[in-house]
């Protein structure tokens, strides 16, 4: 993916979108402590322009997705064992109130909760007897 050197700091445009399988179950955090849970894409796929709003989502048991943005970007994450999500934070100039700014980050990440605490059974990655865990992060444009 060629980075838009006509948008600030490289930013996707406002018509990029999150392409994931239609159906992934998908925690989103609009309003913490509540957390909705949705069906992908649920709205949550554009990219958009800024319209004031801020969310976090996880898009639970999902090891790949791409950002389209004319050209595309495909993150995969491989980890035997383990539970693997991809986390969306699209900050469309809704946070932090007193200066908000625009913001999309889409990370691919080991579980399926922002906290551990909120963590369900096989919602968390463990570290083995081993004392490791190995993941793969391919990133293929």
């Amino acid at each position: 993916m060629t980075v838009r050197t006509d948008l600030p700091h490289g930013d996707v445009s406002a018509g990029a979108r999150l392409v994931a399988p239609d159906g992934t179950v998908t925690r989103v955090y609009d309003r913490a402590p509540d957390v909705e849970t949705v069906a992908w894409p649920a709205g949550l796929d554009r990219l958009e322009p800024d319209d004031g709003t801020a969310i976090g989502a996880i898009l639970t048991d999902c090891p790949s997705v791409r950002v389209v943005d004319g050209s595309s970007l495909r993150f995969r994450l491989d980890a035997d064992g383990q539970p693997v999500s991809v986390a969306l934070w699209r900050n469309l100039r809704g946070w932090p109130a007193e200066a908000p700014y625009r913001s999309i980050g889409v990370e691919p990440m080991l579980g399926a909760a922002f906290d551990l605490a909120t963590a369900g059974r096989g919602e968390a990655a463990v570290v083995g007897f081993s004392g490791s865990c190995e993941w793969r992060l391919t990133v293929t444009a």
